[in-house]
């Protein structure tokens, strides 16, 4: 039995649709991969210089200054359900004191669910020059995010590179 020359024209058609798909998701994968590793390298880069450079004190939380992590109001007070996009969350209002005994108090950049209880000691990692450029001292708070983001480009392209993989498989 054979196949008719327009089913086979239509198979190399859908091949090489689904090759030039392949390729796309790829490439846009790939790029987005690299685009977040060079801005998660970047990050780190800025980090690590401000790190070198800063000092360190111990501060105490002042207050929790609430917000909501997708930047929603706070749903009526009927609904029974609380969904994570529009669960509020706490930043830390900190203060501590420089060497030469100048207080100073900063809102911290990241905020939580969990945030760290009012009255609690923390430490705190500033810039000696600009006092209020500081944040709460913890490993998390200086490198997790850059890191998340890191591994989150390697994934992308591992994704993009196995999707070419699977459709040249398919394809072929």
């Amino acid at each position: 039995m054979t196949t008719s020359p327009t089913l086979d024209l239509k198979s190399h058609i859908m091949k090489r649709i689904l090759r030039v798909a392949a390729r796309v998701v790829m490439i846009a994968s790939v790029v987005m991969g690299i685009g977040f590793l060079a801005g998660s390298a970047v990050v780190l880069w800025r980090t690590n210089r401000w790190h070198a450079t800063s000092a360190t004190a111990l501060g105490t939380v002042l207050a929790q200054s609430l917000s909501h992590s997708s930047g929603m109001k706070p749903s009526n007070a009927s609904a029974r359900r609380t969904t994570a996009a529009s669960r509020p969350t706490r930043a830390e209002v900190v203060e501590f004191a420089t060497p030469d005994g100048v207080r100073h108090e900063f809102r911290s950049r990241i905020s939580s669910s969990d945030p760290f209880e009012v009255g609690a000691s923390v430490p705190v990692r500033y810039n000696p020059a600009d006092p209020s450029d500081a944040t709460i001292d913890t490993w998390f708070r200086l490198w997790g995010f850059p890191l998340i983001f890191m591994v989150a480009g390697v994934l992308e392209i591992v994704v993009g590179i196995g999707f070419m993989a699977v459709a040249h498989r398919v394809s072929a």
